[in-house]
């Protein structure tokens, strides 16, 4: 075909958005510039489909013989690449139209806006190219000329070439192209002769457009005009997700999986569930989504991985992370709408009413899964709690709408669950006859918490407790106050109010009232440690230990600001209560020497070491220089009285 223009060609400048599109693209971006090949597929596809859809109506429509499909070529001799389909084609005044103009009219608002990104010094986000309908002008990047020759498939429409070597203007002419369809070619710039590499061209090609319905083939010319190799297709031509669930396999499923995952999975990270979804209403799509058998490494990162989002079968986000709540970052798969522009960039992601429409049901459709899973098959949800269950408990704190859902998929390990996971209904189920409150307690770890003092009075009355281990709990218990109209109630904070043991009769109890006076000890006790405990009081939570410290009612538990000093957050100690069990034989005889001799050295190092041993068992002594120091002591007194 001739290189330069003949005597019939006419000339036409482009209009003054499209100069400034040109202007832009050729000048000032170039980064991500291999989605030039992604638009002119789509463009292709697009084509391919309007003749399809046409041919059904349209007797008279040429070529409806032939099978579509799109052909790349790679002339490394003329240092060209070409991309033809048989697509619907152009008129010429089509041709001088659609390639000459821009006639969306959100163009100049989407210049002025990629010119006050340069300004401030931001990269500007080339899908918006795309989204703007001017995709076409994307191989402008890679390209120094452009001709395009199309005929229509409409009878009585000469075939016409496009040229643009000029940024200013372009020229129309005849051609003798005999099938309908369109052929560009692209005479690379020095720079971009690497889109001439079948290997560039095929990974490009799988990455965006391996799910495009017509069949891509690529054929590549070496440097002496010989072909290389044979011409193959190189995508895969339909999408697995299209698929009627009882045509595939589980094989077939987990196989797809990998390429979810990027080709490649870790030996046992098989996929513990999926949801395979086709909607109609009110929005068109289909969705292929899996919780992974294990976490993602970059699960906790800023520029994770998350769902593919294609748009007609064409990749258009690779990591969309508004299809789902964030809490459900999980998730991995592929949505695919009929609906959707092609390359909605991230920013129109976040505003389009179809994406919110998608989330909406993609949601209900991830906890439907999540459910079923909990139901039917404990062993493999236990499973997934243990990889995600802390990141599916954001949603508590961030995620109102969703409260009953979440509550009931939560799993703890508690007291008397002999490390299996309890739900919070199990919980309830299980409760003791005049039980009022569902008990936890917030710590480190499980290990840590079992032996803390605090559990003392619910072991007593055979009470399970809650184990809340994940630093996220904290914040989920500011929305979890109660579930099935039980309370949730902190055995670390607050006074314990626990029921009398039924077996005491009253003079027991009255008995027991009058021994358990410590009041002279509590007193001295507070003058004592100072500023140091908010409050010393007799405990109801102890059983067999001397002492522990309790966090006050309403007030930020020791383990949130532990939490919040590990994250380099302000976290102000605040003063604790000591509580002292008036039943354990140490304060029984720290409270007689409180009675008998106030003023005696002996009880202020008693009342120390009652602090320090509430402090140790929570794993945390300020002074164990001092708490040293004073045990030496209490053992050189029982050494000289011996």
């Amino acid at each position: 075909m001739p290189d330069t223009p003949t005597s019939n060609a006419k000339q036409h400048e482009f209009k003054a958005e499209v100069s400034a599109v040109l202007s832009l693209v050729t000048n000032s971006l170039y980064t991500n510039r291999e989605i030039f090949l992604r638009e002119l597929i789509s463009n292709a596809a697009d084509a391919l489909d309007k003749a399809r859809f046409q041919g059904l109506t349209d007797r008279e429509l040429e070529g409806k013989e032939l099978t579509p499909k799109i052909t790349i070529t790679s002339d490394k001799q003329n240092n060209k690449l070409v991309i033809e389909d048989n697509g619907i084609g152009m008129t010429e005044e089509e041709a001088t139209r659609n390639l000459g103009t821009i006639a969306h009219s959100g163009t100049l608002q989407f210049l002025k806006h990629v010119q006050e990104e340069q300004a401030e010094g931001k990269r500007p986000d080339l899908n918006l190219i795309g989204q703007f309908g001017v995709g076409f002008y994307s191989a402008f990047m890679v390209a120094d000329r452009i001709d395009v020759y199309t005929r229509s498939a409409h009878p009585g429409n000469k075939p016409v070439r496009w040229v643009c070597k000029d940024p200013g203007k372009f020229t129309v002419e005849p051609t003798d192209k005999e099938t309908r369809g369109t052929r560009i070619e692209l005479t690379l710039k020095e720079e971009a002769t690497e889109f001439l590499d079948r290997w560039k061209i095929e990974n490009i090609v799988r990455r965006y457009s391996n799910f495009v319905m017509h069949p891509i083939e690529l054929t590549t010319i070496k440097d002496d005009g010989e072909q290389d190799g044979e011409t193959k297709q190189v995508n895969e031509g339909s999408a697995f997700w299209a698929r009627s669930p009882k045509e595939l396999t589980e094989e077939d499923y987990k196989e797809f999986y990998k390429h979810v995952m990027g080709g490649f999975v870790m030996p046992g990270d098989e996929p513990l569930a999926r949801v395979h979804a086709s909607l109609d209403a009110p929005i068109q799509f289909k969705a292929l989504l899996y919780a992974p058998g294990r976490p993602p490494a970059d699960l906790f990162m800023e520029d994770r991985k998350s769902v593919q989002l294609y748009a007609r079968r064409v990749l258009i986000v690779e990591n969309c992370d508004k299809l789902l709540p964030l809490y459900m970052r999980f998730m991995r798969g592929v949505v695919d709408s009929e609906d959707l522009p092609l390359n909605v960039s991230r920013e129109m992601v976040q505003e389009d009413r179809k994406i919110s429409a998608i989330r909406r049901q993609l949601t209900r459709k991830v906890f439907k899964m999540l459910d079923a899973l909990a139901e039917e098959n404990a062993e493999k949800y236990a499973q997934f709690w243990e990889n995600f269950g802390a990141v599916l408990k954001e949603g508590v704190h961030t995620d109102n709408s969703h409260h009953k859902q979440l509550f009931k998929l939560l799993r703890f390990r508690s007291s008397t669950s002999n490390e299996s996971l309890r739900s919070l209904q199990q919980y309830v189920d299980d409760m003791k006859e005049g039980q009022e409150a569902i008990y936890y307690i917030t710590g480190e770890n499980a290990e840590a918490v079992a032996r803390s003092p605090h559990l003392e009075a619910c072991h007593a009355h055979g009470y399970e407790v809650l184990f809340m281990t994940d630093a996220v709990d904290e914040w989920v218990l500011q929305e979890l106050k109660e579930f099935n109209e039980k309370p949730l109630v902190s055995v670390t904070q607050g006074e314990l109010e626990m029921p009398e043991d039924e077996s005491k009769d009253e003079d027991d109890a009255e008995d027991s009232k009058d021994e358990g006076n410590i009041d002279a000890l509590l007193k001295k006790a507070k003058e004592i440690l100072g500023e140091r405990v908010k409050e010393v009081r007799a405990s109801k939570r102890l059983r067999t230990s001397s002492s522990c410290l309790v966090d006050a009612e309403g007030a930020i538990s020791r383990n949130m600001e532990r939490i919040l000093k590990m994250a380099k957050q302000s976290a102000p100690s605040r003063s604790r209560v000591l509580e002292l069990n008036p039943k354990d034989a140490v304060v029984k005889a720290a409270n007689q020497l409180a009675v008998s001799s106030p003023d005696d050295a002996r009880l202020g190092n008693w009342v120390e070491l009652l602090y320090d041993q509430a402090a140790l068992a929570e794993g945390e002594i300020s002074d164990p220089a001092g708490m040293v120091k004073r045990i030496q002591q209490i053992m050189l007194e029982v050494a000289k009285q011996g």
